[in-house]
């Protein structure tokens, strides 16, 4: 199969357009997001749990807020730059987009074997991205380490698929300090450690083999999350915690009609497309992260609102990237029906 490869200036044209773009959207995100955090308790450590407990934002806030040259370029820059925490939001959500982007496409570079539609995947990426943090009608807020997440996420994953413990395990142990979402990246590692059947046709859960887990290295990733996380809550444990609470009941009433838009709302109703089409997605060890998703939503039901979709955006890029790898799987066949129809009317006219 031949690999399409952009030219420099093709690469150099679409990446401007990335960075434009990205930054409209992070622009829109702030504009459009109300915060939910009281902004200078969260920085000095004294607001509600469990938002307090992601804590790693606030070493990348203080010194935006804190320099004098900083925020006097905020206050020169005006606009969306004010006041100086939406400037220093702002800076913090266009890196971490950008970060994210960047192993987007390392991802699918990594998975496609032709690259065909390498000019869909930032766009597609933005497109997840805009519907699972800005595209929300209830509990529209904005969370500083949400995008964060996001990154750290694509990043592990991307770590995962070309088999880059270390990598990984830096990215669990700072991850972590930021959101404890990093634990789906652990039970992605398992799925990933385990997957040892490429047939397509069998169920996501059948191409699995337990015993090649690296329960060393699993045990390794565990210890250190688990870590963070006791620091954290004995740190912050004194912290008004009434709303790390459970919501069951709460989510009980979400499954009424009238909820479904709100969520099924997941990755901008990709996701859910991608779970009715699983068995199509190749590679099949990539397809076989989706299992991950039922532990998701089931631990969302627990601890999340479901109407939040954003509780899901850390899985915007593998989203994206699976999405463009099923059309490019599918132009990729039509494409050969075409040649062959093509091949075998040439041969009926050659035997007449």
């Amino acid at each position: 199969m031949r690999t399409m490869i952009p030219t420099r200036a093709q690469a150099a044209v679409a990446h401007v357009l990335y960075v434009l773009a990205t930054m409209q959207l992070a622009s829109f995100y702030l504009i459009s997001a109300r915060p939910y955090l009281r902004f200078w308790d969260y920085m000095r450590g004294a607001e509600r749990n469990p938002f307090q407990q992601r804590v790693l934002p606030v070493a990348l806030l203080w010194p935006l807020v804190h320099s004098r040259w900083i925020t006097s370029a905020f206050e020169r820059l005006r606009g969306l730059f004010l006041p100086i925490q939406r400037g220093a939001y702002f800076v913090v959500c266009f890196f971490a987009l950008c970060i994210a982007g960047y192993f987007v496409l390392k991802l699918y570079d990594a998975l496609s074997p032709t690259r065909k539609l390498w000019f869909a995947v930032y766009p597609a990426f933005l497109y997840v991205t805009l519907w699972s943090y800005v595209v929300i009608v209830q509990q529209g807020f904005f969370y500083p380490y949400d995008v964060l997440s996001l990154t750290f996420f694509t990043a592990g994953i991307y770590f995962i698929y070309t088999r880059q413990f270390w990598p990984l395990f830096f990215t669990v142990l700072i991850g972590t300090v930021n959101r404890e979402t990093t634990l789906f990246l652990i039970m992605i590692y398992m799925i990933d450690s385990c997957s040892r059947q490429e047939d397509m046709s069998l169920a996501l859960w059948r191409r699995l083999d337990v015993r090649m887990m690296p329960w060393l290295r699993v045990a390794m990733l565990t210890a250190v999350w688990l870590a963070i996380k006791i620091t954290l809550h004995h740190i912050f444990a004194a912290n008004n915690s009434a709303e790390d609470a459970v919501h069951v009941r709460d989510n009980l009433e979400k499954f009424m009609p009238k909820h479904w838009p709100a969520v099924l709302n997941i990755c901008g109703y990709v996701l859910p497309v991608l779970l009715l089409c699983r068995k199509s997605i190749a590679p099949a060890r990539f397809a076989n992260y989706l299992l991950v998703v039922p532990v998701w939503f089931a631990v969302m039901f627990v601890k999340g609102i479901l109407v939040e979709t954003r509780i899901y955006g850390e899985l915007s890029g593998y989203t994206a990237v699976a999405a463009v790898l099923l059309l490019e799987r599918y132009v990729t066949r039509g494409e050969r029906e075409e040649e062959t129809a093509m091949e075998t009317a040439a041969s009926s006219l050659y035997l007449k």
